[in-house]
């Protein structure tokens, strides 16, 4: 495989969502099996297209880039040694001193990046009324992809939508998840006209590997459709911790562009890691007793900070 075919298979997968690492490598010293630049895609289950040297190294690499999948881990950077005869390979710390004096009989020495390829999250939202109007626009405006579903032709269209990715009018209630297939990196929003809709859609999702699932309403009418779940599948579905229902942070919203703002605000907590809390410096401590403060210091410097 040449470096454009595979760079041409690396966009294929990536475009059909399927995760991969693509392995590079970097730096070569003495002898190694290939040149700076030499790559290879690495699938979930270990396949591969291209080539970083074969034999131990590339066994080492493979193994690596499988973990980094399905750990979930970040992309990163390491170090092999190698002995003359090719036979072994060995990873080697950060800071490790040069192979020959880790008596590897040195043959060389490759560092490979392993740079994991995930499929971006995507928001798919059922519901496409005044507040799925007004999530998928802001979805837009942070750079979350959108996907819209809904059982009204009038109301999924993409006038409506300019900013969503993909529109679609599907009848929700013998096809609930509208073709979708919500995966490991996926937010499920469920915004649909009516209780059934949300019901047979909520379930549903509940059945797929999305991260997040979403469902609007007050909490009586979420209490009447868990309930209603509950009772046929034997399992109350508040113990999925991807559920959040009722939607969205506690912001005081009213309008459908509030209500939007918390959805994704507790949307955007969740795919960050973020903290939920103000960022805002703290008080300016008083001074104390015959210690006034210094001319000219600022009473917006956090604490503990001297100033320039």
């Amino acid at each position: 495989m040449t470096e454009a075919e595979l760079l041409q298979e690396a966009a294929r997968r990536a475009a059909a969502r399927e995760p991969f690492v693509l392995c590079t490598v970097t730096s070569t010293a003495l002898s190694a099996p290939r040149d700076a630049g030499a790559k290879m895609l690495v699938a979930k289950d270990g396949s591969i297209a291209g080539s970083v040297g074969g034999g131990p190294l590339e066994a080492l690499v493979i193994a690596e880039a499988k973990q980094l999948l399905q750990e979930g881990g970040e992309s990163r950077q390491r170090r092999y040694a190698l002995t003359t005869a090719g036979d072994a390979a060995e990873p080697l710390p950060p800071h490790a001193p040069a192979p020959d004096e880790l008596g590897m009989k040195c043959g060389g020495e490759v560092t490979v990046f392993l740079d994991a390829v995930r499929p971006a999250p995507r928001l798919l939202l059922y519901g496409a009324g005044h507040v799925g109007e007004r999530v998928a626009a802001i979805a837009g405006e942070i750079g979350l992809d959108t996907i819209v579903v809904d059982d009204r032709p009038d109301f999924a269209s993409r006038a409506r939508f300019p900013r969503a990715i993909e529109v679609r009018c599907a009848d929700l209630a013998t096809n609930p998840l509208g073709g979708l297939s919500p995966d490991a990196q996926d937010f499920v929003v469920i915004l649909t006209r009516c209780h059934a809709l949300d019901e047979g859609v909520l379930e549903a999702a509940l059945s797929t590997r999305a991260r997040y699932i979403g469902l609007i309403g007050s909490r009586r009418k979420i209490g009447v459709i868990l309930r209603s779940l509950a009772r046929r599948s034997g399992r109350d579905p508040r113990e999925d911790p991807r559920l959040h229902a009722p939607i969205g942070l506690k912001l005081g919203d009213k309008t459908p562009g509030e209500i939007a703002i918390s959805i994704l605000a507790e949307l955007l907590l969740l795919k960050s890691k973020g903290e939920l809390a103000h960022s805002r410096l703290a008080p300016k401590e008083p001074a104390r007793a015959g210690a006034p403060d210094r001319p000219g210091s600022s009473s917006f410097l956090p604490r503990g900070h001297a100033g320039p």
